[in-house]
């Protein structure tokens, strides 16, 4: 019976036996080749680079088979394939921006691959710094010094291959990015501030003006605190648009505004939804309100000065401190009449709501009558005037002012900026007869210059006419 049991498994009994010694054939014929272990070890994953400069990454491998084995490469920018060297280096034509950059090295042999993914942030080609406007042999020109000190004498022609006549008159930033006015006596322009190619001329910026240009005298612009519409000021008159949600959508300026009026050439953001300006002739504040096209005067205020009747002529203006999203600005003016000059300005509440501020004849301060050109600072009461080679920091709760710093004989200041973001370095440029020069000043805690001295020069411009910061114009 056992035995009769054992025939009828004997079938299944085989089969097992017969696997068992399959097994036992293919593990005695297989064959284990070792992987080579392709890493990538760079240290450094995040680049910054402008616009048409070169991006050059030299990428660390290591591998624990190196005999024997080859690769390719790729290296892609979202899913576009850039290079297919072991080592990138490209010149960089991308839009600025941030980028997610990688790295694939795959191997020949059996196709196994690795990854590396880097950060690549794209800057314009002028990314930041100081427009220097400027003449030279009776043709205007902005030259830029940027941020890491590189100077470009005149981007705008080089950019366009084509000659921009007329003697420059002013730069100013758009405040939204994308794009810069630039004034000269025969024309209005706008460039890419990227790559300052040509968006635009008078005919797109001013179709409608009832005078034809030139403006007589440098205008004045700026976007309002809501950053909705933009405003020009020149030879007196007031011209708005629309600024757009975004630089590409910007609409033409208006003809000008109506009204009897000779306005300072400045632009006042103070609040939210009121922007103010200055008539000269008759001597008073006036304002238009967001989207408005109607300036009107500016209501009858108490307390240091009466907006409505101020009965001074303005000179100069500067900015003061502001909320951290600029809703609401401070603004310092100089003010002029036969006694003498004077320190105005105007200032907002926790509600957001314009007030008059400071309001004093400004004494013991040498050679005031004669200043022409002013900048405050947005940390301390301090401000900063200029005569002839002279530099002078006046204290405004002390009120008066000192020499801090002369510049050799036969040089004169045109123009002084405050570099808003810090406060704690004063820009100058100067002319010595036809030439430019501009100076960097790095200010202390008590607002004087480090060791008494300029940390930068800067050489080789033409007669210097505005010096102002690339991305902003506050």
């Amino acid at each position: 019976m056992h035995l009769k049991h054992f025939f009828k498994l004997s079938p299944v009994f085989i089969v097992i036996v017969l696997a068992f010694a399959a097994c036992k054939k293919d593990n005695q014929s297989l064959k284990y080749d070792q992987i080579n272990d392709i890493k990538i070890t760079d240290a450094t994953t995040s680049f910054t680079v402008a616009q048409r400069d070169s991006l050059i990454i030299t990428p660390t491998l290591s591998q624990t088979m190196p005999a024997g084995d080859s690769f390719t490469y790729s290296w892609k920018i979202d899913s576009n394939v850039i290079s297919t060297s072991q080592n990138l280096r490209i010149k960089v034509t991308l839009s600025p921006g941030t980028y997610l950059m990688t790295y694939r090295v795959t191997s020949n042999r059996n196709g196994i691959y690795t990854l590396k993914r880097y950060t690549v942030t794209v800057t314009g080609i002028y990314p930041d710094g100081w427009y220097i406007v400027n003449n030279k042999d009776g043709k205007g020109k902005v030259s830029l010094i940027r941020t890491d000190d590189v100077f470009f004498d005149n981007p705008m022609e080089v950019a366009n291959n084509k000659s921009y006549p007329g003697k420059a008159l002013a730069v100013y930033n758009f405040g939204k990015g994308g794009f810069f006015y630039y004034f000269s006596d025969q024309n209005v322009y706008r460039f890419n501030m990227n790559d300052w190619l040509e968006l635009g001329d008078k005919s797109s910026i001013l179709p409608n003006l009832a005078t034809p240009l030139p403006f007589k005298s440098a205008p004045a612009f700026i976007l309002d605190a809501s950053k909705f519409d933009q405003f020009i000021v020149a030879d007196g008159s007031l011209y708005a648009g629309i600024s757009g949600s975004t630089s590409e959508n910007v609409k033409p300026f208006t003809q000008r505004i109506p009204g009897d009026y000779d306005l300072y050439p400045g632009v006042f953001p103070n609040t939210y939804d009121l922007t103010y300006f200055y008539d000269n002739a008759k001597m008073r504040f006036m304002r238009m309100a967001i989207f408005s096209r109607i300036l009107e005067d500016a209501p009858k205020t108490t307390g240091s000065f009466d907006m409505a009747n101020v009965g001074r002529k303005m000179i100069a203006s500067d900015r003061g401190i502001s909320t951290i999203f600029e809703e609401e600005i401070e603004w310092y003016f100089i003010m002029q009449d036969n006694n003498g000059r004077y320190l105005m300005s105007l200032t907002y509440d926790q509600f957001g709501s314009t007030l008059v501020g400071v309001n004093q004849q400004m004494v013991n301060s040498p050679e005031i009558g004669s200043a022409t050109n002013f900048a405050t600072s947005s940390i301390l009461k301090q401000l900063y005037y200029t005569v002839d080679n002279r530099v002078y920091l006046y204290d405004m709760l002390a009120n008066s002012a000192r020499l801090i710093y002369t510049f050799p004989a036969g040089y004169v200041i045109k123009d002084i900026e405050m570099q808003r973001t810090t406060s704690k370095r004063l820009v100058i440029g100067v002319n010595n007869g036809a030439a430019g020069e501009v100076y960097y000043f790095d200010i202390n805690a008590q607002g004087e210059f480090n060791n008494s001295t300029y940390a930068k020069k800067f050489t080789g411009f033409g007669e210097i006419v505005q010096i102002a910061p690339a991305r902003k114009n506050l």
